[in-house]
């Protein structure tokens, strides 16, 4: 059975509102419920052809947050 929760962090995905922004109290039943239903909109979304991942902004912010890892790893 879904929940609210679950169907808002469907929507939450499709409207591209991060995992990060979920306000439900960490360890929370409601908050599972929440990742479960974005995790669920993230791999049925035929963007990501299956491996989750976008192309576009939020695959490229990801991208971007690891330059600075790389570099220090060189160094």
């Amino acid at each position: 059975m879904a929940t609210d929760a679950y169907q808002q962090g469907k929507l939450a995905y499709q409207n591209n509102y991060p995992m990060s922004g979920c306000s439900y109290p960490v360890d929370s039943t409601l908050r599972a419920e929440w990742m479960r239903g974005w995790n669920e909109a993230r791999n049925a979304d035929p963007a990501t052809g299956g491996s989750g991942e976008r192309s576009g902004m939020m695959g490229d912010a990801r991208k971007a947050s690891h330059i600075d890892e790389r570099h220090v790893r060189q160094s």
